[in-house]
């Protein structure tokens, strides 16, 4: 499960990404931000393990085309 911090008062450099939620803290205190002008949401672990849907529908590792390509 990742979990998605996002900082509502800045506009820029306001996403942070941890892997639990005991590194919440954690990560906002390293930031020196506040907790109240903090958002949470669970992010799909397709979206962080980087796997990608081909036309076909399948999940493709990124780069897997390129070695399929390279072997031919």
């Amino acid at each position: 499960m990742y979990i998605q911090i996002t900082n509502t008062t800045k506009k820029r450099n306001n996403l942070s990404r941890v892997a639990s939620k005991g590194a919440i803290m954690k990560e906002i205190k390293a930031r020196g931000w506040k907790l109240a002008d903090c958002t949470m949401s669970e992010l799909a672990d397709d979206l962080v393990n980087k796997k990608y849907k081909e036309l076909d529908g399948r999940m493709n590792v990124k780069g897997k085309q390129f070695l399929q390509r390279a072997n031919s």
